[in-house]
């Protein structure tokens, strides 16, 4: 299963906490934010997770979510502290090497993953601010107690469209950085617009999915997922999901084989980069599969690699897989034209 599916789960925090209190001996929309003057020249930054009181100066950053270190790098700040893929991630399966890469090649360290995470790391890394998202670390998580008393924690979201724009942009305000974010957001929206132009026919015409193919069991990606984002932002008309399709928390629902009929609906499907070729290879023998419209058009395509997106710069590379992937698309329609 993808990376970006796993959750942390309760045995594994209070496996963690209670190793680092013996080491130490610790969907929404975006709202709006805003920054106010707390006593002792301190500052306190708001949004929908509520207030967070910060210190005057902001040098020290650990990160305990895949997307944040992206957004810092963008505007030349290097986080002290990160999950651990970005120094196992060295072929750029999950995280562009543009920013993994950096990361190796600083002093920065590693909190372990984001479903366990090294209190004893965030400690040692001496961090004025830990900055996380909702999925990674939600507010119910009794992580986040201990992990305040080393240091306040932002929360942002992560899950709908905008929620890696208004991630990088707020970051960018609480440094002091507006001004090396927002040309990078300027070129993001060109190019955006750019593409979204090339393909209007193509993305106003067709429905897409995106379609995960497991073992056992498949799934869809819903155009509110973080998989999609920059996908959507295109102006892609995804397949309407049924209820049973989506969790509460966004995720898909998985189900066997023989229900593979649900797709029916979607006039292009994009399977997940990398699915083993056994599995697609069994695909192509079930007949449920093979009476698809989308199968039977020729319309199944590899979807780009690193869909989740942390950044402007993260944005950049996916919006141009995205224009070599829909060209392949467009290539395919015009052939059968």
């Amino acid at each position: 299963m993808s990376l970006f599916n796993a959750a942390r789960t309760p045995g594994r925090i209070a496996l963690s906490v209670v190793a680092a209190t013996a080491a130490l001996a610790l969907t929404a929309c975006a709202a709006p934010a805003a920054n106010s003057e707390a006593p002792g020249g301190a500052r306190v930054y708001e949004n929908e997770f509520g207030s967070v009181e910060l210190p005057e100066t902001v040098e020290r950053i650990v990160s305990v979510d895949f997307y944040t270190p992206a957004a810092l790098l963008d505007v030349g700040v290097t986080p002290v502290g990160v999950v651990n893929s970005y120094f196992t991630d060295t072929e750029g399966l999950a995280i562009p090497l543009s920013y993994s890469e950096p990361i190796r090649e600083s002093d920065a360290q590693s909190i372990g993953e984001y479903y366990e995470l090294n209190l004893e790391a965030i400690v040692q890394a001496k961090p004025d601010l830990v900055v996380a998202t909702q999925d990674f670390l939600p507010l119910d998580d009794p992580m986040r107690a201990e992990i305040e008393k080393i240091a306040p924690i932002i929360t942002f979201n992560a899950r709908d469209g905008e929620a890696w724009r208004t991630r990088s942009v707020e970051l960018a305000k609480i440094l002091g950085k507006e001004d090396l974010v927002l040309p990078l957001e300027e070129k993001y929206n060109d190019r955006r617009d750019e593409i979204k132009a090339k393909y209007k026919d193509l993305l106003a015409d067709n429905t897409v999915t995106l379609f995960a193919p497991m073992e056992t069991e498949w799934g869809t990606y819903s155009d509110k997922h973080f998989m999609t984002p920059i996908l959507r932002d295109l102006g892609a008309n995804f397949r309407e999901q049924q209820d049973d399709e989506v969790n509460p928390d966004g995720f898909p629902e998985w189900f066997s084989y023989e229900e593979l009929g649900r797709l029916a609906n979607a006039d292009i499907v994009f399977t997940l980069m990398n699915t083993p070729e056994e599995q697609l290879a069994t695909l192509e023998k079930n007949t449920l599969w093979n009476n698809l419209p989308a199968v039977k058009n020729g319309m199944v395509f590899e979807y780009i690699n690193l869909g989740p997106t942390g950044s402007f710069g993260w944005a950049m590379q996916n919006l141009d897989s995205l224009d070599e992937r829909l060209g392949e698309v467009q290539a395919k329609l015009d052939a059968q034209s």
